[in-house]
């Protein structure tokens, strides 16, 4: 079987990647919705909605820029705001991602994300929010 690969149309504006989003695995991976336990995403990008990024950003929403990095405010309050919180909770870096997105290319980042989040017990991934596996369930230490 060949290894799963990342969407491109998964990346979201602010940079977090949605390929490794637990609401994006469980819904993906068939992963029956509980209240409070376990929400299901199509990702930020194809469930066409403002997320917290484009509701502030008059750029974003008129498709001026498609990622926060194309921005000269960047990280404006909005980005700032999710940059603190995913580097306290997940030790992730959304601007980190963004500026590796400018400089590698959104194809070489998600092959390096590919290889960060590829879950080692089944080849599937694991999700940034809580380092488990949605196909087969091993959670992974950070």
């Amino acid at each position: 079987m060949e290894p799963k690969q990342f969407r491109t149309d998964l990346v979201a504006p602010c940079g977090m990647n949605c390929n490794v989003c637990k609401s994006y695995l469980a819904q993906s991976r068939g992963v029956p919705t509980k209240k409070g336990k376990v929400s299901h995403c199509l990702g930020c990008r194809p469930r066409a909605k403002n997320c917290y990024i484009k509701r502030g950003c008059p750029k974003l929403r008129s498709n001026q820029v498609q990622f926060c990095y194309e921005c000269s405010e960047m990280p404006c309050k909005s980005l700032s705001h999710l940059e603190k919180r995913y580097n306290e909770r997940y030790a992730t870096s959304l601007v980190g991602n963004l500026q590796e997105i400018k400089k590698k290319g959104l194809e070489q980042f998600l092959r390096t994300q590919e290889v960060r989040f590829r879950c080692l017990s089944c080849g599937d991934f694991v999700s940034v929010h809580d380092r488990k596996c949605y196909a087969c369930g091993k959670v992974t230490s950070a």
